[in-house]
């Protein structure tokens, strides 16, 4: 029960912008400061503290936590300062800068440690040679979007690319040449998309698409667009490949991830079993095949 709750509390905290988790943070602060001067007896009130401050910083940056725990120290001084009856020379001082030294430690791990989430993270969904996502990633973009539509009706484009002829690249110039030739499709394909979209590679010589709220024009020029620009370098490094591209525009909800997946599969290998080398774009019930 209390993971459970622990969880609904961390998916609450990661919906919040920076700007109130700060504003949070303030609060908090506030809470705590309050608490330290009008309880008399010495109750340890500013391990609370922590809570702030790591609230910044693993929510905003070390520099925001860093700041905290210099307002926290002041704020725990201050209220010391003025409750103490008897106050010794330095003492409160001496206190709150090894109060100040806790937090700037804490707070440095606790970035760090962020840094490593953040890079485990990343590594756990970034295919490592081309910089695209990688299958399981992508899988889970794809729900988000069918979800999305569901909801909005805002439609959005699958597509399937596979390099023709992939195989002879690897067996006759080596597998440095194909990585490379890898890398530069992926890097043309990103060049001709935006942010909002998505590019997986999904494993060999497969990669895979999503564009984000685009209809049926567009997104065919998107992708007659890349298919281009990927010939032209083919051309330039004079590799003997070219590119089966199927490619599917939802404007209704598929049934699933799998069933998109396996309709936009299936153009794709059409391509393939027809002479290669074509871009298949279906739209419902219409499909247009150019090559």
């Amino acid at each position: 029960m209390m993971k459970k709750h622990l969880h609904k509390i961390t998916q609450i905290l990661d919906n919040l912008s920076q700007s109130l988790i700060i504003i949070f943070s303030i609060i908090l602060v506030i809470i705590i400061i309050s608490l330290d001067f009008y309880i008399t007896i010495d109750l340890g009130i500013s391990i609370f503290y922590l809570f702030p401050i790591a609230l910044v910083t693993w929510y905003g940056s070390r520099k925001i936590g860093l700041i905290f725990s210099v307002i926290c120290s002041l704020c725990w001084w201050w209220a010391e300062t003025n409750i103490s009856q008897n106050p010794q020379l330095w003492l409160e001082e001496w206190n709150a800068a090894v109060r100040l030294s806790f937090f700037v430690i804490v707070t440095y791990l606790l970035s760090e440690l962020k840094a490593a989430y953040e890079r485990e993270k990343k590594s756990a969904r970034i295919d490592s040679l081309t910089g695209s996502v990688n299958r399981r990633f992508f899988r889970e973009v794809l729900q988000k979007e069918i979800k999305r539509l569901s909801r909005y009706n805002h439609p959005f484009t699958l597509a399937y690319f596979d390099v023709d002829n992939f195989k002879i690249v690897n067996d006759q110039l080596g597998h440095n040449q194909g990585d490379y030739l890898l890398k530069a499709i992926a890097d043309i394909i990103k060049m001709s998309i935006r942010q909002t979209d998505t590019l997986a590679r999904l494993g060999g010589d497969e990669f895979a698409l999503i564009l984000l709220e685009i209809d049926y024009e567009r997104a065919n020029g998107v992708l007659n667009r890349i298919k281009t620009e990927l010939l032209v370098m083919a051309k330039l490094e004079k590799l003997p490949i070219s590119f089966s591209i199927g490619a599917i525009t939802y404007y209704t909800i598929p049934e699933s991830v799998d069933r998109a997946i396996e309709e936009v599969d299936h153009l794709m290998y059409d391509i393939k079993n027809n002479g290669k080398n074509g871009l298949k774009h279906k739209v419902n019930n219409e499909i247009n095949i150019m090559k």
